[in-house]
């Protein structure tokens, strides 16, 4: 744990995470959960200096949107909501996909490739899909209003985002430990008598430990991407607020102002007014490349590999003269016989 710690790409990335949220929370309680307001700024001379939407400045850091909400103060208010649903969707998806994923590829290795076929049909079909088809009914607000309490949207989305990639990740996981089956001290334990239970206990899951942290962190990432791709589609966390006035409709609003509604109801001013929907845009482009960093700092660490930042490999002179000889080499021979 210390040297994981001390690698940079690690420690960059825990505390980004941990800070950002850190500071959601007490942002949030100190502000009891109420977004600040700039509807004009004024100069010296009480003359009128901007309005809303007000582009960024020292006044607004991060502007703010049609309605004079600050940005920064949304982005705040939301990291605690979109970070932690991200987290606990990744956490479940391993939780119930590794001992799954174990159990497959040690006591079914002889149907894996069934499974296999199985679940190939998942990979053609957009995760994002079959989630705006699933909870549509549940997050888009109605007429009538929400079927369902805050607390239990919120429960279903994280329920049904879990769930959804448990075939693809248990077979993954079951592969790999199918691989590691075929290995010599793993025959030389069979050999031994140990039983496959003794073999996924003391072989398998002290091998593939430091690869869950892996795939958690990769998890963390697409289930972000999802929650952005969801927000474009107007679902967002906890639900949508969609108003049925008939005089003037105004865009479908988060309830927690969690940075993929941020993203849907302000797609809009891309054009006009960008920096409203590129700030939680880039609140989530910097949250992903974190985690990114705790994966590559943890995958250096202990195994001594990277999963991303891969070096290229560098060629001397020598070497490129040792390719371009036998580079001409090959096509004196293809002369040859074509002659």
């Amino acid at each position: 744990m210390i040297k994981l710690f001390k690698n940079p790409l690690f420690l960059i990335g825990f505390v980004f995470i941990v800070g950002l949220v850190t500071v959601s929370f007490i942002y949030s309680h100190i502000v009891n959960n109420e977004v600040k307001q700039i509807y004009h700024i004024y100069g010296e001379d009480n003359e009128l200096v901007d309005s809303a939407p007000i582009a960024p400045r020292k006044e607004a850091l991060l502007g703010t949107d049609k309605l004079g909400y600050d940005m920064l103060s949304k982005v705040l208010i939301g990291a605690k909501f979109t970070i932690l649903a991200a987290l606990i969707i990744a956490i479940l998806r391993m939780v119930i996909s590794v001992p799954i994923g174990l159990i497959v590829g040690t006591y079914f290795s002889k149907t894996k490739k069934y499974l296999n076929s199985l679940v190939d049909a998942f990979h053609f079909i957009p995760l994002t899909i079959i989630a705006l088809y699933l909870l549509h009914p549940v997050l888009y607000m109605r007429p009538e209003g929400f079927a369902y309490s805050l607390t239990e949207r919120m429960g279903i989305e994280i329920l049904v985002l879990a769930i959804l990639t448990v075939p693809i990740l248990s077979v993954l996981i079951g592969n790999e430990a199918g691989e590691l089956l075929k290995s010599e001290y793993v025959i030389s334990a069979k050999t031994l008598g140990g039983s496959n239970l003794h073999i996924m206990l003391k072989h398998i899951i002290p091998i593939m430990k430091d690869r869950f942290f892996i795939l958690f962190g990769q998890q963390f990432v697409q289930t972000l991407i999802v929650m952005a791709h969801l927000g474009l589609f107007n679902l967002y966390f906890g639900g949508t607020l969609v108003s049925f006035d008939q005089m003037g409709t105004d865009p479908p609003q988060s309830m927690t102002n969690e940075w993929s509604g941020l993203i849907g109801g302000t797609k809009i001013f891309l054009q006009w007014a960008p920096w409203i929907p590129l700030t939680p845009i880039i609140c989530f482009a910097l949250t992903i490349l974190a985690v990114s960093f705790m994966v590559e700092g943890f995958s250096r660490v202990t195994t001594g590999r990277p999963v991303y930042f891969k070096k290229r490999k560098k060629f001397n002179e020598d070497q490129m003269n040792k390719m371009d000889i036998e580079s001409r080499s090959d096509q004196f021979k293809l002369l040859n016989k074509s002659s």
